[in-house]
């Protein structure tokens, strides 16, 4: 997962979440599925959560452009730091996998 970090241009959350999307293994996509968000943001705080605020956030050269595509979510978080940040890069992942698992259980029902 922390392959040599590259100088990533990222300009919107969505980029950033498919990029790490890109790394994670599909077995820990599935365990973030089975942890709480609270878990999953405490548990990964100081590991994966360093690793996105120092490649997204801290070595960012489109951070500007991605402060203004967070259209006022960063408001929740004030001041945004690279600490909270991360939380925000954190809660849009875990949300996102449990969208894949609320959209994937409804097609397997419906078949």
């Amino acid at each position: 997962m922390t392959e040599k970090m590259e100088n990533a241009g990222y300009s919107t959350m969505d980029e950033i979440i498919n990029d790490i999307l890109q790394v994670l293994s599909p077995e820990y996509q599935e365990k973030i599925k089975e942890m709480s968000i609270d878990d999953f943001r405490d548990i990964e705080h100081f590991n994966f959560g360093q690793w996105i605020r120092d490649k997204y956030f801290y070595q960012n050269p489109a951070q500007e452009q991605l402060l203004k595509s967070l259209g006022g979510l960063e408001k929740n978080y004030m001041p945004l730091d690279g600490d909270h940040f991360s939380h925000v890069i954190l809660d849009a992942l875990w949300k996102k996998s449990q969208l894949k698992t609320h959209i994937n259980n409804e097609i397997g029902s419906s078949i």
